[in-house]
């Protein structure tokens, strides 16, 4: 009887061992998964170089490549993103909840121009406006997660990036 509880607790004990490596893989592909969709879709929107500014949008072209980019890199992890972003689903259309990346494009001329005014307010500097290209860069965020096997999902993590600024 002895033999068969020391059995036992050591199945337990190599069960436990099982699922933490297997929790352990999991999050390790997938947070490789989504960096790799991440940087994807950087370099997507640094070679299109497409957007709708007064809207921040994304063309329907750049959408489809990064859809299909997903669809490509097997990438099926969804969160919800923030008030300031814009979220798109697998497919491509907008949502802020279930969404599989979020995108926020930053204008850098009106904070440009804005820091400017402020320095030259009290140095009496002339600042005018509309010489500067439109110049974007985005901000992007994707959801990776820790899966384990019959408990299913436990934690969502998000992965940052941002690209270079872009010229219009």
């Amino acid at each position: 009887m002895k033999e068969a509880l020391g059995g036992i607790s050591i199945f337990q004990i190599v069960i436990i061992f099982i699922l933490l490596f297997t929790a352990i893989m999991s999050l390790t592909i997938n947070h490789t998964k989504a960096f790799g969709v991440k940087d994807e879709i950087i370099n997507i929107l640094e070679k299109e170089n497409a957007t709708e500014i007064n809207n921040q949008k994304l063309n329907k072209t750049t959408i489809s490549q990064i859809v299909s980019t997903l669809e490509e890199g097997g990438y099926r992890t969804t969160g919800i993103c923030p008030d300031d972003f814009v979220g798109y689903d697998r497919n491509g259309s907008e949502t802020k909840r279930n969404a599989s990346f979020c995108i926020k494009a930053n204008l850098v001329n009106e904070a440009y121009m804005n820091e400017i005014r402020d320095k030259c307010k009290n140095n009496k500097c002339i600042v005018t406006g509309g010489g500067y290209p439109t110049m974007v860069y985005y901000d992007i965020k994707l959801f990776y997660q820790l899966d384990i096997p019959v408990i299913r999902n436990i934690f969502n993590f998000t992965i940052n990036g941002s690209t270079k600024v872009l010229f219009g």
